[in-house]
């Protein structure tokens, strides 16, 4: 499975962040590994969205159609979050397309959305990606830091092509850069200035400024209140 995916908190314009992720999903923004030999590489197998205010992540909404084929999601243009979280889908087999292949996934006050596929977690009856976030879980049970749970995590996991992902709940965004090939397509950018903070799989067009290039085996801790980010390397 590969997928484009982003998250944004402060005060940003949501009209042009959905833009922006639209065509990501459509494959006309940056080139990578992906599209250069491949114009129609697009991101058509399910969106999702998460955001909320003040805090609150109150809404999640998913569907296994193309973005641009969903009524709801210019809807989402009209919204005033202050924290946002949105991802598209392209599967690796078309036969397991549905809703509950779709991210994000919810659990336990957690949001969760992946890019990547970890092979040795693949399976017909349940996605990858859900089972690396139950894994998640379960290690943030076991270990006093959600830190140190997604190292654990991560050093568990040996077979895959990346593990990037967004972890969520009401006050803090962990942010995981972890890829073993195609860097252009698997490396996440930052954008950050006095209003906005945003971590996406490419620099967005809409959005001026110094989309710095987050490294490999980067962890990223964003606090959701003050858009402070603390980083770490796995």
């Amino acid at each position: 499975m590969t997928c484009r995916m982003l998250i944004a908190a402060g005060q940003f314009p949501v009209a042009q962040l959905l833009d922006d992720f639209k065509l990501m999903a459509l494959n006309r923004n940056e080139k990578h590994e992906r599209n250069r030999n491949n114009c129609n590489y697009i991101h058509d197998d399910g969106w999702g969205i998460v955001l909320g205010k003040s805090g609150n992540l109150k809404e999640l909404y998913k569907k296994d159609v193309p973005c641009w084929k969903d009524s709801r999601f210019l809807e989402y243009y009209n919204a005033k979050p202050d924290f946002l979280i949105v991802h598209a889908r392209r599967a690796t087999d078309k036969k397991l397309v549905n809703l509950s292949f779709t991210h994000p996934f919810e659990r336990e006050g957690w949001y969760f959305c992946h890019n990547g596929t970890v092979t040795e977690l693949r399976s017909k009856e349940k996605s990858d990606s859900e089972q690396f976030f139950a894994l998640l879980l379960f290690n943030i049970q076991k270990h006093s830091s959600v830190k140190e749970a997604i190292k654990s995590t991560v050093n568990q996991t040996k077979k895959y092509t990346a593990l990037n992902f967004i972890l969520a709940n009401n006050t803090s965004a962990y942010i995981l850069v972890k890829y073993q090939k195609d860097p252009d397509y698997y490396t996440m950018k930052c954008l950050e200035n006095e209003d906005y903070t945003i971590i996406s799989s490419e620099a967005l067009p809409n959005f001026n400024g110094e989309w710095k290039k987050i490294n490999n085996g980067a962890l990223l801790e964003l606090n959701i209140a003050s858009r402070m980010i603390d980083y770490m390397n796995l």
